[in-house]
């Protein structure tokens, strides 16, 4: 008798949805039935969505052979659990990062001593895919990035910024790679400041990227010409009709540091991180923007938080803990903190001794396949 061929389908099916990726891929060769259950595109995301603590993946440089990014599982206590990069893209790597996570596929960019690779990487599966870059779109200095889900087309997709050129002048260009097509094109419109310069990585939420951007103003203080102002916007890309945008108005800010803000995604919003730093008040302020883009509500206020001008929001983990990255001036490197506002403490994750740099996204184990699917799969997951 088969395996599992007493049981009703129903409860085969409800009993793998709560295994972890490692055992459903062993129960793939236990029958036809079970393994075209768990290939199913239904049945993945459904699986996905079953794992509803989310882990986080920090993106890190690691000198010498370790080049890679890192997972602090969801409910983890101790140090961040490396995974090296896949041995085939190892060779004469001088540098990467993580660019986005999403339904457990990650995307990864990669710097070697000739070129510049982009590959998706299933870290449950341990299945990647190089995304080949057009030779007619050239190769560039990236600026920004962004990878993400998009629920309107049930597609992935991933936006580089580049410069094109880089003669005194910023001269950006738009690229986007769409998963289900296999394939790359150009974008109009893209338009940012001067200060639009150092490589960052921004937050897709919902299938919008978005992305900090500041323009400099005037400050004068009672009579006196100081250095200029950065005023922040955010500037959007709607990754279903790739258009760029910005919000411009009613940004949660006065004269907080362009460097201490940072966006993030929670719960499905955008959120926005704001650390205050004045005479008295030292805080770091979470705010969220509604779904129709008029209105920003504070989430709420972390205090008290001691004097550290670089401190930085990342992210969120399971939706609670707030990933902060600061710079210590006792030990002179960055550390790396959980902090749960619920209760004000904080606990010390890791320090700039373990990553040349913190980037922190939301992981989940899935079975999501690297690879492009075809149209009727992608409907599926709508």
């Amino acid at each position: 008798m088969a395996a599992g061929s007493c049981l009703p389908e129903d409860m085969i099916r409800e009993t793998l949805l709560r295994l972890p990726v490692q055992s459903l891929l062993r129960f793939q060769v236990v029958c036809k039935r079970w393994l075209a259950l768990i290939t199913s595109s239904d049945f993945i995301l459904t699986h996905c969505k079953h794992r509803p603590k989310h882990s986080i993946m920090l993106t890190n440089t690691w000198f010498g052979e370790n080049y890679g990014i890192s997972v602090l599982e969801a409910d983890a206590k101790g140090k961040p659990e490396h995974r090296n990069l896949p041995s085939s893209l190892m060779n004469n790597v001088v540098k990467c990062r993580g660019i986005g996570s999403s339904n457990g596929l990650l995307c990864v960019y990669v710097k070697n001593t000739h070129n510049v690779d982009y590959f998706l990487w299933n870290l449950a599966t341990r299945k990647h895919r190089l995304l080949l870059f057009p030779p007619t779109l050239g190769h560039y200095t990236p600026r920004t990035f962004g990878f993400g889900f998009v629920p309107e087309t049930s597609d992935y997709k991933l936006l580089i910024i580049d410069d094109a050129s880089f003669d005194g002048h910023l001269n950006l260009k738009a690229l986007v790679y769409t998963l289900s097509t296999d394939s790359w094109k150009e974008v109009e419109g893209v338009t940012a400041s001067r200060s639009y310069l150092s490589p960052k990585i921004s937050v897709v939420v919902q299938g919008m990227w978005y992305d900090l951007i500041f323009r400099e103003e005037e400050n004068i203080v009672q009579g006196t010409l100081r250095e200029p102002r950065k005023v922040p916007s955010i500037l959007k890309f709607n990754m279903v009709k790739d258009v760029f945008s910005k919000i411009e108005d009613g940004l949660p800010y006065d004269n907080a540091c362009g460097r201490n803000l940072n966006l993030m995604e929670y719960k499905e919003l955008l959120a926005m991180g704001v650390y205050r730093d004045e005479e008295t008040t030292f805080e770091l302020e979470i705010w969220t923007l509604m779904k129709n883009e008029y209105c920003w509500t504070k989430l709420f206020v972390c205090r008290p938080l001691p004097k550290i001008m670089t401190m930085i929001p990342l992210g969120f983990r399971n939706d609670k803990e707030i990933i902060l990255s600061d710079y210590s001036t006792e030990l002179f490197y960055d550390i790396l903190q959980l902090y749960d506002p619920s209760t004000q403490e904080s606990s010390v994750v890791s320090t700039y001794e373990d990553f040349i740099y913190f980037d922190a996204h939301n992981y989940v184990e899935s079975l999501v396949s690297v690879d492009a699917w075809s149209s009727s799969c992608m409907q599926m997951f709508s």
